[in-house]
């Protein structure tokens, strides 16, 4: 079974809940057109990496390295509008939580805030109408949270067509924001939905399978964005040459920057490649470096294929492999304090 066999789009971007407390622009995307499918298409590379190019087809879940927070975000316009940054005292009390008409909603933030209040206290109905609320004025947490929620089918029937639009909007709002804004995340991440989404196509719709659109989305979140997840799919489109020509020193290049973020698949598919040598550029120690930092928090349950790699090269390592790896490790930790 090849590894990227079909994943459902909503199970690709595995983000905790959302409700937590916490240069070259592209083109416009344009949202679908329901009689054609024609989707997100018009992305521009990036001029300061004319080589950075993903590809598409069906890709095997992982897990994001970051999960963008709607309640930072809202801390965040609090700050612009008022110059002082509220804190929470506590969980709200129940008083709190009743709901608040949509009336009575006079700007983005007040929406945020009750869709969160809702969400957490379980009225998905309300805080959906608020998020509808936010979203129509070019919010893109809310967008993205709506967009997540149709996915997943949290609190609203499941509709992935509807997810697709919903991303489509992030993207084409806000697909020339600063990679350093708050609302960067929701932005790189509905990129790599969108790119889940056109690898797969959504069954009985217009959306089909289209592996180039799907390059544009991963390569775009993957090279303007920093995002660690679409570089890492980036990097494994590579390796299987979906979509275009396989080239492994590519691969090697966004592991790379995907595992300096802290992405453990990255880590140790990286450390696989070097001490293999697979990739042409045999780097024994470096490997066994990268496949041990990975070991480090693997899930015995979940991680089950990084501990027995990182086992397996300790058996082939030579004791200097060994040593020189010990001190790769310690440079890093160095490095990255």
């Amino acid at each position: 079974m090849r590894i990227f066999e079909a994943i459902r789009p909503g199970l690709l971007i595995v983000l905790p809940a959302l409700f937590v407390a916490g240069g070259t622009c592209i083109t416009k995307v344009y949202a679908l057109d329901r009689s054609t499918g024609q989707g997100p298409v018009s992305v521009q590379k990036s001029n300061n990496d004319a080589d950075d190019e993903a590809a598409g087809s069906s890709i095997k879940t992982a897990k994001a390295s970051t999960s963008p927070g709607l309640s930072s975000s809202v801390q965040k316009e609090d700050e612009d509008q008022s110059g002082a940054t509220e804190t929470a005292d506590g969980p709200p009390s129940t008083s709190d939580l009743t709901k608040a008409p949509l009336d009575a909603l006079n700007s983005v933030v007040d929406a945020t805030r009750n869709a969160i209040r809702s969400y957490l206290a379980g009225n998905k109905d309300e805080a959906v109408k608020s998020l509808e609320y936010a979203a129509d004025q070019g919010h893109a947490p809310a967008q993205w949270k709506l967009a997540r929620m149709y996915a997943e089918g949290d609190g609203v029937p499941r509709d992935d067509l509807r997810a697709f639009e919903a991303f489509s909007k992030v993207c084409d709002r806000h697909a020339d924001e600063s990679p350093d804004s708050p609302t960067a995340p929701f932005v790189a991440n509905s990129f790599v939905a969108l790119g889940s989404y056109y690898l797969n196509g959504i069954p009985n719709s217009a959306v089909k399978a289209n592996p180039s659109r799907a390059r544009e989305m991963f390569n775009y979140s993957a090279s303007y964005f920093g995002d660690a997840q679409a570089q890492l799919i980036l990097a494994r489109l590579y390796l299987e040459g979906i979509g275009g020509a396989k080239d492994l020193k590519q691969a090697v290049r966004w592991l790379n920057l995907s595992a300096e973020k802290g992405n453990r698949i990255a880590q140790a598919q990286l450390g696989q490649l070097l001490f293999s040598g697979e990739a042409g550029m045999k780097q024994r120690a470096r490997g066994l470096m990268w496949l041990s930092v990975a070991r480090v928090g693997a899930d015995p349950q979940k991680d089950a294929w990084i501990i027995d790699a990182h086992e397996e090269a300790m058996e082939k390592a030579s004791e200097a492999d060994r040593f020189a790896a010990i001190a790769y490790v310690s440079q890093r930790e160095k490095r990255t304090k």
